[in-house]
C-alpha cells in the first residue's frame, strides 16, 4: 500500500519545472493570414495524411519521432475557409512571420526579467509525428534566454521564452486510435511558451505558485487570449535515482500536490523494481523475443474472427508485475499502457500473469463496474481465463519458478508488434525510470504517451531566412512593464493583511483596484470588501446573473449603506440580485421592494425586550452561555425586521444589555 501522505520530497530529491503554452491575442496567424478564430459544426472539406521522421541536423533520427511513427496513425483533417488556407494544409511555404506577435514575446519577457533578448531570430522546426500538425514539425523561435520569477525568498529560473504557432485541435479517434481526427482551425495560431528550470522547484506548493505567477503576469500584460483551450501547461518531474518525466495537459494548479505525490511513488517504485529484478539476477539478454501462438488453447467461438492470440515468457518477473506503483496500478499495467498506445491492441485484450490474483487492482476495478452495472469493456481474460487454463499455458510457455507472461489478443500484426514492445519495456525496467512523456489521467495518475523528444527534433526551418529585430523597439517594450503578480501580493499582504490565496484571487478577476478604491477612498474594512468582491459577486455569477453591469460606484453606495446600519451586510446579494436585473432601480426603490424598512437603535431595543421574553419560554434556557444567548436573541431580532439593521450592531446592543442585567 502506497503512503502517498507520507512522503518527504525533500528526502526523494524531488525536482520540478513547468511548460506553459499561452496562446496570444493578435489580429493573424504566426506564419499566414488567416484569421485565429475556432470554427465547429460542418467542415468545408477534409483531407488526409500520413507521417515519416526525418533526419535531424546532426543526420540522426529522434528517438520519439520513430516511436510516433511506429504507431502508424492514418490523419483526417477537418478545414474550414474562415480559418485555414493553404499554409495550414502545408501546400505553400509559410507567409513572414507575424511581427505583432513576435514583439508580444519580447514584452512579456521583460515582465519575467529575462537578461538575454534575441537580436536575431532563427525559426526552427521542432518534430511532431501526431498529426496534430500537418507539415509533421511545428515551427518555432526562441526571443529570449535566462528570466526568473521570485517564489518563497528564491528565484526560479526561466529558461527559455518562444513564441510558436499552436497545433490543431484533436476531435476523434477511430480503428483502436490508428485513425485521428484533427480541426485545423487552431493549427497556426502564435502562442508564447515559457520553460521554466525544472531543477529550482523542490516542492509541489512552489511549483504551484510558479505556476500561477507565469499565468497571472500573462492576465497582467494583456496580451494573451481568454477562453477555454487558449492555456495548457506541462509539468517535468524527477528524483534522486529517477529521471526526468514531462506530464501533459495538467490544466488545474490544484492537482499538482496529488500529482506530484503519485509521481515521485511511480518513480520510486520502479527504482526499488529495477533493485529487486537485479537481486534476481535478470539480464536484458534474458528476455527473449519468442512469442508463442496459444489460440488453440482457448474455445474458438469466443476469438473474434482473424484474431490469434500469443504469448510471452517473461523471466523473473512473477509477482513483481502485480506490484503498486500508482494508486489502484500495478507495474503489469505500466507495461501494458506502453504496448496498447502503440500496437492498437486495447487493454483489455492484454493480461499479465499477475492479474490471476483476485486482489489483482484491474481485476478489482473490473468487478467494481459490473457490480455497479456501468458501461465499460468487458476484459477477455478475465472473463475466460481460469485456473486451469492458467496452468496450461504457463506450461506451453515453459515457465520456470518467479516468471510471469504477458498475453495479448488481435489482428497477427498487431499482436506480434504488442509482444515486441512488451519485451522492449521489460528490459527498461532494468534501468529503472524511463525518460518519457505521459499523459496527465483525471484521478491524477499517469499514463506513457510517448519517448521523450531529444536534440535530434530540432532543426533549422529552411523556409525563413534568420529576423534582425529592432532592438531599439524592443527596449521600449519594458515601459509597458506594470507592476507584477508577485509585486501585487507582497503589496495587499503588508498594507491590508490579505492572504496569498486572497491576493491570487483579487489579480486573477481583475479587482484589486476595485479593493483599493473601496479600502483607501471609503475607509471600509478590507476583509468585507474581499468578501462583496470575491465571494459574493462569485456566488452571483454562478446563478448566471451578470454582475458584470454592477460599477464600482454602485457597488460602493450598496456598502456604504450596511456600514450606516441601515441593512445588514448579509442582505446585500438580495440587494444586488434585484439591481441587476433592474439596473435603473434607486437603492431607495430596491430596499422597499425587499421590504426593508429603515429600523433605528431605540426600535432595536424596544423589539430586545420582547425577544427576551420569547426565548424565556425555549426549554434550555437556564443551561445557555451569554455570549450563545446574544446569538439566539439578535437571530429573533433580525428575522423580525429582515436584516434591516447591521446584525453585528445588534449583537453589541443585546451583548451590553445582558451584561447589565
Amino acid at each position: 500500500m502506497l503512503e502517498l501522505d507520507k512522503i518527504n520530497f525533500k528526502k526523494m530529491g524531488f525536482l520540478a519545472g513547468l511548460e506553459v503554452h499561452h496562446q496570444i491575442d493578435t489580429k493573424r496567424k504566426l506564419f499566414c493570414n488567416c484569421e485565429p478564430i475556432l470554427c465547429d459544426g460542418q467542415p468545408d472539406y477534409l483531407f488526409e495524411r500520413y507521417f515519416r521522421p526525418v533526419l535531424g541536423e546532426m543526420g540522426d533520427f529522434d528517438a520519439g519521432m520513430l516511436i510516433e511513427f511506429e504507431k502508424g496513425y492514418r490523419v483526417i483533417y477537418h478545414a474550414f475557409e474562415k480559418s485555414v488556407c493553404c499554409y495550414e494544409q502545408d501546400e505553400q511555404p509559410p507567409f513572414w512571420p507575424d511581427n505583432e506577435a513576435m514583439y508580444m514575446g519580447y514584452e512579456l519577457a521583460h515582465w519575467l526579467n529575462f537578461s538575454a533578448l534575441v537580436d536575431e531570430v532563427v525559426v526552427s522546426r521542432k518534430q511532431y509525428l501526431d498529426g496534430s500538425i500537418t507539415t509533421g514539425f511545428q515551427r518555432t523561435m526562441i526571443v529570449a534566454r535566462d528570466g526568473w520569477i521570485p517564489v518563497n525568498g528564491k528565484k526560479i529560473r526561466i529558461s527559455n521564452l518562444t513564441v510558436e504557432e499552436d497545433a490543431a485541435r484533436k476531435i476523434k479517434t477511430e480503428n483502436f486510435g490508428r485513425t485521428v481526427y484533427y480541426n485545423l482551425d487552431r493549427l497556426g495560431i502564435p502562442l508564447v511558451e515559457v520553460i521554466t528550470d525544472h531543477r529550482d522547484c523542490d516542492n509541489p506548493h512552489d511549483l504551484r505558485q510558479l505556476a500561477e505567477y507565469i499565468g497571472l503576469t500573462l492576465r497582467l500584460n494583456e496580451i494573451g487570449r481568454r477562453g477555454i483551450g487558449s492555456v495548457r501547461q506541462d509539468v517535468n518531474l524527477s528524483i534522486k535515482g529517477g529521471n526526468r518525466v514531462e506530464i501533459k495537459g495538467v490544466q488545474d494548479l490544484y492537482t499538482f500536490d496529488e500529482l506530484a505525490r503519485r509521481e515521485v511513488a511511480r518513480q520510486d517504485m520502479l527504482i526499488k523494481i529495477a533493485g529487486m529484478l537485479k537481486e534476481r539476477g535478470l539480464t536484458k539478454e534474458e528476455l527473449e523475443h519468442t512469442y508463442i501462438d496459444l489460440t488453440d488453447n482457448f474455445d474458438p467461438k469466443i476469438i473474434p474472427k482473424n484474431y490469434i492470440l500469443m504469448g510471452i515468457r517473461i523471466p523473473k518477473l512473477g509477482g513483481i508485475l502485480g506490484l503498486e506503483i500508482q494508486p489502484d496500478k500495478d507495474f503489469g499495467q505500466d507495461i501494458l499502457e506502453k504496448t496498447e498506445l502503440i500496437s492498437g491492441i486495447p487493454r483489455c485484450y492484454l493480461f499479465h500473469s499477475d492479474e490471476m490474483n483476485p486482489k489483482a487492482f484491474r481485476k478489482i476495478q473490473h468487478e467494481k463496474k459490473r457490480a455497479n452495472k456501468e458501461e465499460f469493456k468487458e476484459n477477455f481474460f478475465f472473463q475466460n481465463l481460469s485456473a486451469d487454463l492458467d496452468k496450461k499455458i504457463r506450461k506451453s510457455l515453459n515457465l520456470k519458478k518467479d516468471d510471469a507472461y504477458c498475453l495479448a489478443m488481435g489482428p497477427q500484426k498487431w499482436v506480434i508488434h504488442a509482444m515486441k514492445k512488451v519485451i522492449e519495456r521489460t528490459k527498461m525496467a532494468l534501468d529503472g525510470v524511463p525518460e518519457e512523456t505521459r499523459r496527465f489521467l483525471p484521478n491524477c495518475n499517469t499514463e506513457f504517451l510517448r519517448v521523450i523528444h531529444g536534440k535530434d527534433r530540432l532543426y533549422p526551418d529552411t523556409d525563413t531566412p534568420p529576423i534582425d529585430m529592432d532592438m531599439e523597439k524592443v527596449k521600449h517594450l519594458k515601459e509597458k512593464v506594470g507592476k507584477r503578480p508577485w509585486e501585487y501580493v507582497k503589496e495587499l499582504e503588508e498594507k491590508y493583511g490579505f492572504s496569498y490565496e486572497q491576493s491570487v484571487k483579487l489579480i486573477r478577476h481583475e479587482r484589486v483596484e476595485d479593493i483599493v478604491t473601496l479600502i483607501e477612498k471609503h475607509k471600509f474594512e478590507p476583509n468585507r470588501c474581499f468578501t462583496l468582491l470575491e465571494e459574493i459577486l462569485l456566488s452571483l455569477t454562478r446563478e448566471g446573473l451578470d454582475t458584470k453591469s454592477l460599477t464600482i460606484d454602485r457597488l460602493t453606495e450598496i456598502l456604504d449603506g450596511s456600514y450606516k446600519g441601515d441593512y445588514d451586510f448579509n442582505q446585500i446579494p438580495n440587494i444586488l440580485r434585484l439591481i441587476i436585473k433592474n439596473p435603473k432601480k434607486r437603492l431607495k426603490q430596491v430596499l422597499s421592494d425587499l421590504k426593508i424598512k429603515k429600523t433605528t437603535e431605540k426600535e432595536i431595543i424596544q423589539f430586545y425586550e420582547e425577544s427576551v421574553k420569547e426565548i424565556q419560554k425555549h426549554p434550555k434556557m437556564k443551561e445557555f452561555k451569554k455570549e450563545e444567548l446574544a446569538e439566539k436573541i439578535t437571530g429573533i431580532i433580525m428575522r423580525r425586521i429582515n436584516g434591516a439593521f447591521s446584525g453585528k450592531r445588534i449583537y453589541e446592543i443585546v451583548l451590553s444589555k445582558l451584561e447589565i442585567k
